[in-house]
């Protein structure tokens, strides 16, 4: 296989998040799966695919995705705290909390972890994904 240089797959992730931000989920996932086969030793392409499925409300598949990134590289805060989201929005909320303070002991400072951080403190003051029923 021939090296591609880092910046040149950061640039091509970076055209699969503008498809997935103007919702052309095939041509993110198309991006992101060529980004994947390029960098095999990379979680973040896969943790990408799964941003795909999350954004389609497809939790199942996103799952699939984020769970392939931690075999990658099972201390990735970035594909934890993702999963964790992920878990949440699927309503398996106890699994969701281990992979979001997995993600934030993981990563005590940064993006991932802050990012986790925020989803716990928002679940501990009420707030439910749509679509999930409020026990009275």
């Amino acid at each position: 296989m021939i090296p591609i240089p880092r910046e040149d797959l950061v640039i091509m992730m970076e055209g699969g998040y503008i498809y997935l931000r103007i919702g052309k989920f095939q041509e993110a996932l198309d991006v992101f799966e060529g980004v994947s086969v390029l960098a095999p030793e990379s979680e973040i392409p896969l943790v990408a695919m799964g941003s795909v499925y999350f954004g389609q409300m497809k939790y199942d598949h996103a799952i699939r995705f984020y769970k392939k990134a931690i075999k990658i590289k099972p201390d990735s805060a970035f594909a934890r705290a993702y999963l964790g989201e992920s878990l949440f929005f699927q309503g398996k909320k106890e699994m969701a909390f281990k992979e979001l303070e997995k993600a934030s002991i993981l990563e005590p400072n940064g993006k991932s972890g802050n990012f986790a951080r925020v989803l716990l403190d928002a679940v501990h003051k009420g707030f439910v994904p749509p679509g999930q029923v409020v026990n009275p």
